[in-house]
């Protein structure tokens, strides 16, 4: 056991020489017009605080209060009262000092009742109890942290006749417009303890009654409240934000409830509305089809890109076209079910109700034979092929309608199907980079009566072409060289091995295609 020296007996007699404190102080020095005020603990705090971390030293007080009665200033020194090795120590990692109005006027306080008594004319949102080290109450903490971004500012000064500025190491705010401020931090903290208590209030719910009687107690969410959204994205930087996931799915559901209040209440931004979301939609659409072109990708998918935009096909007959089904059999059967002849895409004009074949290949797939001739090419067979299958749907079509509509009496837009001019399209391979190939493609292509062909590159331009009247702008893509190689990460599609498309056209119209001439 450690015996205590002569000299640690009489340090530890002169530390409680005095009566033991029990309650908090603050110790007043004045001289004339300037009154010191520092704070001082009850003496078990500050001796755990010396024993625990201070080796036996006495942590050290410093000045807490400043008023000068002569310019008529309060200046606060906000410190830490909390029982570790910092205690007496600045509170705030920059700010050191906080500056309101004193009345010069006022008697000059001697003792600590006094100065509390002047405490209780502080501005709202600073701390009145010395034991919590003064500086400002945990609503206004922002406003600390907000200043302190700014660097070399220590001080805080609230004034009658100040406006908001930062000279040197000081930043001004008037009492006015700190009132705001308070009155708005204040209305914040409230709506946020009564959206806590609704939160709870509903997890609540969710998490007992609900579970035991789902039927009788449906599931909850947070009712919605004016100016949400506008808070929630950002506010006047709503434009620069970008939504996620449900986010996104939550939001185009709102608006699509509340289109018809928008365009009657806001037409000028419903128009733009409408107009920046086509624009960012083609342009999604463009960039989406392009990457599938270099890429090559298979029919299928292909396809699903026609089947989700199906305004595309518009493209294609010029006019405006709505699918009745893709994948759709006309030989008679269901117009979902499998059976003789499967049509890639069966649609009709909305107006004449006239009918619309298309026939959908890839870009891969070659257009022209072999050279007949010098300059000379004749069609390929995949393509011939696929004019004579679509032909021969378009027959099986308009033979077998009345048979097709009866077995598919719940389909309305087939009820009025008009099969007298069937139009048919076929979407196949790329335009010829060479002249000679593409004269004798153009020859062939403008001889074919029945059936138009129309490549991938050129739907692509008829895009491109709708998006620059549109936004009055040439469209450029966005896309790297290399970019198509990571087709699958930048959008998120599974591509198939081209080569398949060659395989299928074998299984679809078999080796006598080889024979087909023109």
């Amino acid at each position: 056991m450690k015996v205590a020296t002569n000299s640690e007996i009489d340090e530890a007699v002169e530390f409680v020489s005095e009566p033991p404190r029990t309650e908090s102080r603050l110790i007043v020095d004045r001289a004339g017009d300037i009154v010191d005020v520092m704070l001082r603990l009850p003496d078990i705090v500050e001796q755990r605080v010396a024993h625990r971390f201070l080796d036996g030293e006495p942590p050290t007080p410093r000045r807490i209060l400043r008023f000068d009665f002569h310019e008529g200033q309060l200046s606060i020194f906000p410190q830490l009262t909390l029982e570790t090795d910092k205690l007496y120590r600045q509170k705030y990692r920059r700010l050191k000092e906080i500056v309101v109005d004193l009345d010069k006027d006022h008697e000059r306080p001697e003792e600590h009742f006094a100065v509390m008594g002047l405490l209780e004319s502080l501005p709202s949102g600073l701390m009145r109890d010395p034991e919590w080290g003064f500086g400002f109450v945990r609503e206004m903490k922002p406003l600390v942290h907000a200043i302190e971004h700014i660097q070399g500012v220590t001080r805080f000064v609230i004034g009658e006749i100040e406006n908001t500025r930062v000279e040197r190491d000081t930043f001004y705010m008037g009492e006015g417009e700190y009132s705001i401020l308070r009155t708005g931090m204040n209305r914040i903290a409230r709506r946020a303890q009564q959206q806590s208590l609704t939160d709870r209030s509903i997890l609540a719910h969710n998490a007992s009654i609900h579970v035991a009687q789902p039927d009788k107690f449906p599931l909850k969410e947070r009712p919605y409240e004016p100016g949400m959204i506008y808070r929630l994205l950002g506010g006047t930087q709503a434009s620069s934000v970008t939504l996620k996931g449900k986010d996104r799915a939550g939001l185009l559901a709102a608006f699509a409830n509340n289109a018809s209040a928008i365009a009657r209440r806001d037409p000028k931004e419903f128009v733009q509305l409408q107009k920046d979301i086509e624009l960012v939609s083609l342009d999604q659409l463009i960039a989406d089809f392009e990457l599938r072109l270099r890429r090559n990708s298979a029919e299928a998918e292909w396809q699903r890109l026609l089947e989700i935009n199906p305004f595309i096909l518009s493209m294609l007959f010029g006019q405006p076209i709505i699918v009745i089904q893709a994948g759709a059999s006309v030989g008679g059967q269901t117009v979902t079910g499998s059976g003789t002849k499967i049509a890639d895409f069966l649609a009709k004009n909305p107006v004449s109700q006239n009918a619309a074949l298309v026939e959908l290949k890839t870009p891969k797939t070659p257009l022209l034979g072999q050279e007949y001739r010098k300059g000379v090419f004749g069609p390929s067979a995949p393509l011939m092929g696929s004019v004579i299958q679509l032909l021969d749907q378009r027959l099986k079509l308009t033979t077998n309608i009345m048979t097709t509509r009866y077995n598919n009496s719940e389909n309305e837009q087939l009820s009025n199907l008009d099969v007298s001019a069937v139009e048919c399209v076929v979407v196949a391979g790329t335009t010829p980079t060479e002249k000679d190939k593409r004269t004798s493609f153009e020859l062939m292509r403008s001889q074919l009566k029945d059936a138009r062909v129309i490549t991938f590159d050129e739907l692509l331009e008829r895009l491109q072409l709708l998006r620059e009247l549109i936004s009055g702008e040439r469209y450029e893509s966005q896309i790297e060289e290399d970019d198509f190689y990571d087709v699958e990460a930048a959008l998120g599609i599974a591509s198939y091995a081209s080569d398949a498309d060659d395989e299928r056209w074998d299984n679809e119209v078999g080796e006598e295609a080889d024979d087909v001439q023109v």
